[in-house]
């Protein structure tokens, strides 16, 4: 059975969430958008609690994520206050909630972020997050950049560095699920042009049912290009 996750995006619609040299709100949507893609790419449902610009209040996400009943939530936000670095808060309980923000914590280092730790807050009724105290599942919280902090904003400054965010948070996600991922950082290969190939594939594709993922794999494969061309051709036959 796949694995499922809850993501909760920060802020929406008429709340922006920190305004500064960054907008949070589109930020912690890019930065989810990115690790729900990853996450699908390797084999997890994803439930986000919105995947545009809308209202998106907290009782509302907490009531998604557990109607959604998933193995793991996590709730993507960036910081304000003029620090340095990212945050992830789990519960005051540890458990599998601290190895989460653990693990999520290691990847995002691994792209250039400082951090500031993994870390609890107490509150009247134990946590004091309400994303952490009233989920059913083990969740944390990611604060990925100060966006009122010129240099810190600056780590993602950009769509792409937001993207990166968003792929550490989804390796940090599998590594706890215990699901192995592509780890190599070479740049992808570029598509094929060439006509009589791309037939091929979508031939080869159509007629077996399988994913672009699953053709990426076949095309990586030394002889893949030729491998498919005779599948395109058996299949004619």
């Amino acid at each position: 059975m796949s694995k499922k996750v809850f993501i909760g995006v920060g802020h929406g619609g008429s709340d922006s969430g920190t305004v500064g040299y960054i907008v949070e709100k589109d930020v912690n949507l890019t930065m989810a958008l990115a690790c729900r893609d990853f996450l699908v790419a390797n084999g997890v449902e994803v439930r986000m609690s919105r995947a545009k610009d809308e209202e998106d209040p907290i009782n509302e996400e907490v009531r998604e994520c557990n109607a959604y009943n998933p193995d793991l939530a996590i709730d993507v936000h960036n910081n304000s206050g003029g620090g340095d670095g990212f945050e992830a808060y789990y519960t005051i309980h540890g458990g599998t909630g601290k190895a989460l923000a653990q693990n999520i914590e290691k990847q995002v280092v691994k792209i250039g972020q400082n951090s500031r730790g993994c870390k609890t807050r107490q509150g009247q009724r134990g946590d004091y997050y309400a994303f952490i105290r009233d989920t059913k599942c083990p969740a944390v919280i990611c604060e990925g950049v100060f966006v009122d902090a010129k240099a810190d904003a600056a780590q993602a400054g950009t769509k792409e560095k937001q993207q990166e965010f968003g792929i550490a948070y989804a390796k940090g996600i599998l590594d706890t699920l215990g699901i192995k991922y592509d780890t190599s950082t070479a740049k992808p290969t570029e598509p094929v042009t060439d006509a009589e190939t791309q037939a091929a594939i979508t031939k080869v594709q159509q007629a077996a049912g399988l994913s672009g993922k699953t053709m990426q794999y076949l095309l990586d494969y030394e002889y893949g290009e030729q491998l498919v061309k005779k599948l395109a051709k058996a299949m004619e036959k």
